[in-house]
C-alpha cells in the first residue's frame, strides 16, 4: 500500500499518511500501545503559510480531547493546537524550538508536535478518521473551496 494517499487542488498537491487516523479539523494521531504522538495534517500546514514559532504545553500536563496542546504562529495566523485525545502530555518536539519549519517541510515525521500518555488507548480511536475517510473529507472541502 502506498505510504500517502494524495490530491491535487489548483497548484498545491496534498498528502495524508496512511497508517495513521486524523480529527476533521486536520490534526493526525500515530497510536503505538498507550501513546499517540500528535501533529498536524500537510492541508493545515500548507493553508496557514510558513510556521515561525512553536508553543507547546509542558509535558505532564493532563489534557482532555478539545483542550489546548499549545500555539503554531504562522506567517499568516496563530493557531491554537486541539488536542485529539484524552491523556497526559509525556514529550513535546525538541526540534520544533530551533526548526519550527520542520512543521511545513515534514509534518507526517520530523514536525510531529507532541506525544501523550493516553488515558484510554481503545476509546482514543473513537471518532477518529483513518486515511481514506479524511482524504474524502479533504476532497470535499477542496471542492467547497474551488
Amino acid at each position: 500500500m502506498a505510504e500517502f494517499l494524495e490530491t491535487t487542488f489548483d497548484k498545491f498537491i496534498f498528502k495524508v499518511k496512511t497508517g495513521y487516523l486524523y480529527t476533521d479539523d486536520d490534526y493526525w494521531v500515530d497510536i503505538l500501545g498507550s501513546v499517540a504522538t500528535v501533529g498536524v495534517t500537510d492541508y493545515l500546514q500548507k493553508s496557514n503559510g510558513d510556521v515561525a514559532f512553536v508553543e507547546p504545553v509542558a509535558p505532564g500536563k493532563e489534557v482532555k480531547k478539545g483542550d489546548e496542546l499549545g500555539e503554531i504562529e504562522t506567517i499568516k495566523v496563530t493557531l491554537n493546537l486541539i488536542s485529539p485525545v484524552n491523556g497526559r502530555v509525556i514529550e513535546v518536539n525538541p526540534q520544533l524550538e530551533a526548526s519550527p519549519e520542520l512543521i511545513n517541510n515534514d509534518p507526517y515525521g520530523a514536525g510531529w508536535i507532541c506525544r501523550i500518555e493516553l488515558a484510554d488507548p481503545e476509546e482514543a480511536k473513537t471518532g477518529l478518521l483513518r486515511a481514506e475517510a479524511y482524504m474524502e473529507l479533504l476532497k470535499g472541502r477542496l471542492k467547497a473551496e474551488g
